[in-house]
C-alpha cells in the first residue's frame, strides 16, 4: 500500500492543547513494539520523501581521538 493510500484510509483528529484530556491515549491500545514499528515506518517514509535515491538508512560513523598533552 502506498503512503498516499495509507493516509487516505487513516483517521485523524484535531485536539487543541487546552482541550486534551488524555482520553486519546487510553483509546489507542498498542504494545511498545507496535509503536516502534509505526515510528520506524514514519522514519522510512520521511527518508524516502527527503531523498528517494538514498537507499537503506545507516548509522553515522564518526571517529575522534583526543590526546592529552604531557607537560
Amino acid at each position: 500500500m502506498e503512503a498516499r493510500e495509507r493516509r487516505a484510509a487513516g483517521t485523524t483528529r484535531l485536539i487543541r492543547l487546552h482541550e486534551d484530556d488524555g482520553c486519546l491515549d487510553h483509546e489507542i491500545r498498542t504494545t511498545p513494539s507496535e509503536r516502534l514499528e509505526a515510528v520506524w515506518g514514519l522514519v522510512l517514509e520521511y527518508l524516502a520523501w527527503r531523498d528517494p535515491d538514498a537507499g537503506e538508512p545507516r548509522l553515522q560513523r564518526s571517529v575522534c581521538r583526543i590526546e592529552r598533552s604531557r607537560r
